[in-house]
């Protein structure tokens, strides 16, 4: 009975032996699984992780990539300015300036085409392309030569107490002084203010700036007298261009715009004394290449059908309304209108234009033109006397030496001279008088990016 009691007994440890080994196993293949899960989950957000690295470092390369490129073209965009003032008559198609380093990568950056037109006015395709760690991006603009002619409003000297802006004056396009900004009342501004001076605000008046102000700009210099004769004269001496006869002594040209038919113009010297000089002459504006040149002193008034730079060794006085054949009386240019004026008195010690105290010019004035005074200022002849003459209506620009004076003020009010209307004319960007002088930067008037990147 002992033996087999034993035997019985043997056999229940071995089956719990056995059955602890089964749990043990079992319990170490889900140890085991469990391992292998987690292991697996962990390579798997590993990767992940990596993966997700990958593309956060692409997309800052890739955005490092284009303003690299940005760069590129900021580079360009210099050193054609630097190049237009050096050397107005150079062709920098095909410029390149490969590999260069910047922002721990490279850019290339190359005038590609240039898309002038055939136009006197330079503009260039330009094409940049950024690189680092092996992302690319690249883009494409046009660059346009920007002329002085896209300030509506322009002094250069300090001014003293010259730069002052009244109540009922309106400036739409940009509006820069070597000096202050001087306000007395509430004028407007619908484009960017910049001076290089400060700012003065008499007490109770209340300016608007659509789009802002700069106070102590670097000074902007208008061009010298040989920049003109270098470019606005040498292309009227060009095949195309107009030179009055020098006469001297004196003397002067009238130009009447418009006569005898639209598209025309007729010229006439005059001595000191008003006796007619020479035979005159008549030009079809549309045979020229848009430069003039007098070494006299010219009057002007007239209707333009076409465009025409007039560039003067002396003054230049504005007779009568001046005014685009594509236009409406009090509302300048019209819709397609491709008239453009430019008049530029670059003489020396006398470089003004002036609104003279002409029989029509004493009840109301209208000039449709970009004017330019190198040596003084652009001012309404006897300004501080008379009775007021009603409005002085201007589609374009004024940029002066020394200062703008159209109307005698007490208490801000005019008493004596115009009323002043100002309007721009935003056309001058792509469409500005011929040979009007450079203003020393190029402006990108188209962009796209390039997808895929083009390797030349």
């Amino acid at each position: 009975m002992f033996t087999r009691h034993r035997t019985k007994t043997t056999l229940e440890c071995e089956r719990a032996r056995l059955f602890v080994a089964s749990e043990r196993g079992t319990a170490m293949i889900g140890v085991i699984g469990i391992t292998l899960a987690v292991l697996l989950v962990g390579a798997s957000m590993l990767a992940l992780g990596h993966s997700e690295g990958e593309v956060v470092e692409y997309e800052v390369d890739d955005e490092r990539a284009f303003w690299i490129a940005e760069g590129g073209l900021e580079r360009m965009r210099g050193h054609l300015a630097a190049l237009e003032l050096d050397d107005p008559t150079a062709d920098p198609e095909g410029l390149t300036f490969a590999e260069q380093p910047l922002g721990g990568g490279r850019y290339t950056v190359a005038v590609t085409d240039d898309v002038s037109g055939g136009s006197w006015l330079d503009a260039y395709e330009v094409v940049s392309t950024g690189e680092i760690d092996g992302v690319a991006r690249q883009v494409k603009v046009t660059m346009v030569a920007e002329t002085f002619s896209i300030y509506q409003w322009f002094i250069e000297s300090g001014g003293g107490g010259y730069s002052w802006f009244r109540s009922g004056e309106r400036f739409e396009g940009p509006v820069h002084v070597n000096g202050s900004i001087k306000i007395d009342g509430d004028p407007w501004f619908g484009g960017l203010v910049r001076a290089a001076g400060g700012l003065t605000i008499k007490e109770g008046s209340n300016p608007t700036f659509v789009n802002g102000y700069q106070l102590g700009v670097e000074p902007v210099s208008l061009p010298t007298r040989q920049y003109v004769f270098d470019t606005l004269r040498a292309a009227a001496l060009q095949p195309g261009g107009i030179v009055l006869p020098e006469i001297g002594n004196g003397a002067h040209y009238e130009v009447v715009l418009g006569e005898p038919t639209l598209g025309e113009l007729t010229y006439q010297g005059y001595d000191r004394n008003g006796d007619p000089v020479g035979l005159g002459g008549i030009v079809t504006i549309s045979t020229t290449n848009g430069a003039m040149w007098s070494e006299e002193d010219v009057w002007i008034r007239g209707t333009l059908d076409g465009q025409l730079t007039v560039g003067v060794d002396g003054s230049v006085h504005i007779r009568g309304d001046i005014v685009y054949a594509a236009s409406t009386p009090g509302s300048g240019p019209d819709p397609g209108c491709d008239d453009m004026l430019g008049l530029v008195a670059a003489g020396h010690p006398k470089g003004d234009i002036i609104i003279d105290y002409t029989t029509p010019n004493q009840n109301d004035c209208e000039v449709h033109a970009v004017m330019m005074a190198l040596q003084k200022t652009i001012e309404a002849e006897d300004y501080m006397h008379h009775a007021l003459r009603g409005d002085f209506t201007l589609y374009g620009g004024m940029l002066a030496d020394y200062a703008i004076h159209l109307s005698q003020y007490v208490d801000g009010i005019p008493i004596s001279g115009y009323v002043r209307d100002y309007h721009y004319d935003p056309r001058v960007v792509l469409l500005p008088p011929p040979f009007f002088p450079f203003a020393g930067s190029f402006t990108i008037v188209t962009w796209e990016e390039v997808v895929p990147v083009v390797i030349s």
